[in-house]
C-alpha cells in the first residue's frame, strides 16, 4: 500500500527519479576526501535492533543528519535523533522482519518523524510498539521530508555526482549531504589493516561484496587516496566511506565504518542485488502545524484499522468534500492492540490536516470528518471504540489553538465499514417554522406549506419537495412573500 504512495509522489514530483534528479555544478573542485560523519549533525553510531538496518539508514542517521544540517543542531542528542523504530514498527507488520527504506520516508511526508527522545529506539518486551499520546506525533509532525532523491550510479560520472553531493549538495559553501544504498552482505570481504594512501585513516576496506543477505547502509564521504588492487589485477583509487549500522565495536569495521571502493560502483555488469545500481538521498524540512486531528481509539486488532482526515464548508454536509488517507496506522502492524504486543489496546494519535488548511473556509461553516474503517484483516477481527475526537486550529495563535471537540464520540463502537464522525466549528443557520393547511374552494387541502419567521421577525410560506435524507438536499417548489406575490425558484 506504501509503495502505492511512493508512486503517486513521484507523479506529483515530490519525488525525484534517474540520474537527471540531480545535477550538481559546483563552482569549485572538489576535495580530495569529505567525512560527513565527524559534523556535529551527524548522530552516534547505531548498533541496530533486529531486520531495521534500513529505517536505521534512511531515518536514524539520513534523516537525522539532514534535519539537524538545516537546523544547525548537534546530532549526539536524543532530542536531535530521529527514531528508526518509529517508522519501523509502523511497516514491519509487528515483526522482526526488513522493511523498504523509501516506505519510512513516505510516512515523513505528512506523519513527520519522531525523535529518540520521544519514541527510544530500543529493545524491550514489546519491541513492535506504537507510541501514544497527541504530543509526541505533535512534536513529530515539526519534522518533515521534503523530497525524496534517486542518483543513479553506473560509471565515473555516477560516481562524481554522488562526490559532489557528499561535498556541498551542489551549495557552494554549504555542508554537504550523504546517501543511502542497499547491497548483499552476508559474506563480506573486508581488509580490516589497511594500511595504504588515505586522507581519513580507517582500517577497514571492503575488497569483495557478498552474494547472500540484503542490507542497507549509509555514504557519508569519500576518500579520492584509498587505493585498491581490483581482480584484474589493475590499481583502482579512490572510495567512499560507508557507515554502517552494527555499533563501534563490529570487528570487520573501523569505529563502524569502512571504504567501498569506486571501482565496484564502476563495473556496468554488476548485479544489482549484490550492490543497488541507484542511492537515495533526502531534502527535509521542518514545519508549524496549522490544523491537527486528535483521536482516540481503544480496539483489539489494530491492522484493522484505516483512518481518513476531511472537511466540508456546509455544516448540513453528512460527507466530506475533501478526504484525505492518513499515512500511518493504514491497516498495519499486525493481529496486535493498537500499542503493540503486550501493551495498551488504547492509542492516541495526532494525524496533520495542515497541508489541507487552506481548504477551510472560515467565511463559511466549516466541518470537520474523521472516518475510521474497520475490515477484516490477518487471522484476528479485533473490536473496539472510539475514545475521542477533536480539531486543534493552530492557525491564528500557535500557542492557544482553537480547539473542535466531537461530542458523543467517547464509547462509539467502531463498526464494520466506513465510520464517520464530524464535527461542526460554527452553529448552522436555522430559522423557526410552522405547518399549515391550505383549503380549495371545496374544503379540501391542495398542499402543506410552511411558514417561516427568520431571526428578523420577517416571513415567507414556501412549499418542499424531493427531500433526499442521505444527499442532504430539498427543493423548493415556490415561495409567497409578505407582499402577497408569488415567486416560483
Amino acid at each position: 500500500m506504501i509503495k502505492s504512495i511512493t508512486t503517486a509522489l513521484i507523479a506529483a514530483g515530490l519525488v525525484l527519479s534517474g540520474s537527471a534528479a540531480f545535477e550538481c555544478r559546483a563552482q569549485q573542485t572538489p576535495p580530495s576526501s569529505v567525512d560527513n560523519s565527524l559534523l556535529k549533525y551527524f548522530p552516534t553510531v547505531i548498533d541496530q535492533i533486529g531486520g531495521s538496518c534500513a529505517q536505521a539508514s534512511y531515518i536514524g542517521y539520513m534523516f537525522t543528519y539532514e534535519m539537524n544540517r538545516i537546523l544547525d543542531r548537534d546530532g549526539s542528542t536524543p532530542e536531535h535523533q530521529f527514531s528508526y523504530l518509529y517508522t519501523w514498527n509502523f511497516i514491519n507488520g509487528g515483526n522482526d522482519e526488513g522493511s523498504i527504506g523509501e516506505d519510512g520516508l513516505t510516512i515523513g511526508f505528512e506523519g513527520g518523524i519522531a525523535t529518540e527522545a520521544d519514541f527510544p529506539s530500543q529493545y524491550t518486551s514489546s519491541q513492535f510498539k506504537w507510541t501514544s499520546g497527541y504530543d509526541t506525533y505533535l512534536r513529530a509532525i515539526h519534522h518533515r521530508v521534503k523530497k525524496i532523491k534517486h542518483f543513479d550510479v553506473l560509471d565515473r560520472e555516477g560516481v562524481d555526482v554522488i562526490r559532489n553531493y557528499l561535498w556541498n549538495r551542489g551549495e557552494p559553501g554549504k555542508s554537504g549531504g550523504i546517501v543511502t544504498f542497499s547491497s548483499r552482505a552476508g559474506a563480506w570481504k573486508i581488509n580490516t589493516h589497511y594500511d595504504g594512501p588515505s586522507e581519513t585513516g580507517y582500517k577497514a576496506l571492503l575488497t569483495e561484496l557478498s552474494p547472500t543477505g540484503a542490507h542497507a547502509m549509509t555514504i557519508v564521504g569519500y576518500d579520492d587516496l584509498v587505493e585498491f588492487n581490483a581482480p584484474d589485477g589493475t590499481l583502482s583509487k579512490g572510495a567512499f566511506i560507508v557507515c554502517n549500522t552494527y555499533g563501534t565495536g563490529y570487528w570487520m569495521h573501523d569505529r563502524g565504518r569502512f571504504y567501498l571502493p569506486y571501482w565496484f560502483w564502476m563495473q556496468p555488469d554488476r548485479d544489482s542485488g549484490t550492490l543497488s545500481r541507484q542511492v537515495v538521498g533526502v531534502d527535509v524540512e521542518y514545519r508549524e502545524p496549522k490544523v491537527v486531528f486528535k483521536v482516540g481509539v481503544d480496539y483489539s486488532s489494530r491492522d484493522d484499522l484505516s483512518f481518513r482526515i476531511g472537511l466540508s464548508n456546509k455544516a448540513s454536509d453528512n460527507i466530506p468534500t475533501h478526504d484525505y488517507a492518513v499515512p500511518i496506522a493504514r491497516n498495519q502492524g499486525g493481529d496486535y492492540p493498537m500499542q503493540g504486543n503486550n501493551s495498551s489496546s488504547k492509542i492516541e494519535f495526532a494525524f496533520d490536516f495542515s497541508s489541507y488548511a487552506a481548504n477551510i473556509n472560515d467565511s463559511a461553516e466549516p466541518k470537520f470528518f474523521l472516518t475510521v474503517s474497520r475490515n477484516n484483516r490477518g487471522k484476528v477481527y479485533g473490536s473496539g471504540k472510539m475514545t475521542a475526537f477533536s480539531v486543534y486550529d493552530y492557525r491564528e495563535d500557535p500557542e492557544h489553538p482553537r480547539i473542535y471537540k466531537c461530542t458523543g464520540v467517547a464509547g462509539a463502537e467502531i463498526a464494520s465499514g466506513d465510520n464517520i464522525f464530524s464535527i461542526c466549528t460554527v452553529a448552522p443557520k436555522t430559522c423557526s417554522y410552522s405547518p399549515v393547511k391550505w383549503l380549495s374552494g371545496s374544503g379540501q387541502p391542495i398542499s402543506a406549506p410552511l411558514v417561516l419567521k427568520t431571526a428578523h421577525g420577517k416571513y415567507a410560506k414556501i412549499r418542499l419537495s424531493d427531500y433526499d435524507r442521505n444527499a442532504g438536499t430539498i427543493k423548493i417548489k415556490y415561495t409567497y412573500a409578505p407582499d402577497g406575490t408569488r415567486r416560483f425558484e
